[in-house]
């Protein structure tokens, strides 16, 4: 076989076909005028609508059982354990917002309309906002079954659950392999962290100590801030030279 013959069948194998009916195609798309048109624009609360259905149902349901469950625990005079509970709400937040992560969809939301930065931080945002007004809801409630003023109840409700979503947001930035399980549990053993140590430190819910409480309040927004800037920064989709 002369090297003409391997060119022609190499033709045959490799070359793609015309495409049929292409001309018709691009006449009928013209017709309903879909040539020139331009994507739809939304404004950022249309996007945010957008996420926040996108957002799993157990995720809310989740955060609805706790939030109740805080406010039935206090009731019962159940002392300070319930404020311990604040931390398992971010174990919500810290499963959705890593979600793309764990099923290997990063690189296709990069390509997507909407990057991979601004899906995280929406959905974030939502979680973030919607938990903590939850949380500002249910104060005024506890502040009945309590001898504290609002202040106190509210750092001993935040503390924790910044503390539980600053640990969790530093674990997803390390590690990525465990589908989100390792930050989950951090947020569990948060929980179990704040209600035990009153038994070894009996003087932590103490009024003397609320200046400590909001130095951690401060420092758990801050680091909680750097850990989620350092997160979005490091979606920064390739460019390509």
């Amino acid at each position: 076989m002369d090297n003409a013959c391997i060119v022609e069948q190499m033709k045959k194998t490799w070359i793609a076909p015309e495409p049929a009916g292409k001309e018709e195609f691009f006449l009928r798309a013209e017709e309903k005028g879909l040539l020139n048109r331009r994507t739809t624009v939304i404004t950022h609360r249309e996007f945010l609508a957008i996420q926040l259905f996108y957002i799993e149902k157990r995720i809310w349901v989740l955060s609805g059982f706790l939030l109740l469950f805080i406010v039935w625990n206090c009731s019962r005079n159940a002392g300070n354990y319930p404020f311990a509970l604040t931390p398992l709400l971010a174990a919500g937040i810290l499963f959705e917002t890593g979600r793309s992560g764990r099923w290997n969809m990063t690189e296709l939301e990069q390509a997507a309309r909407f990057s991979a930065r601004s899906v995280m931080l929406a959905r974030t945002f939502l979680l973030g906002v919607i938990n903590t007004a939850g949380l500002m809801i249910i104060i005024p409630v506890i502040t009945r079954f309590y001898a504290y003023p609002v202040l106190r109840i509210f750092l001993y409700m935040m503390v924790p659950y910044l503390t539980a979503a600053f640990l969790g947001s530093l674990y997803e930035r390390k590690c990525r392999t465990d589908r989100g399980w390792g930050s989950v549990l951090i947020c569990i053993l948060s929980s179990v962290a704040f209600a035990s140590v009153p038994l070894f430190f009996r003087q932590l819910y103490e009024e003397r100590l609320l200046v400590l409480w909001a130095a951690v309040l401060i420092l758990m927004i801050c680091g909680l801030t750097v850990c989620i800037w350092k997160s979005i920064s490091e979606k920064e989709e390739p460019v390509w030279s």
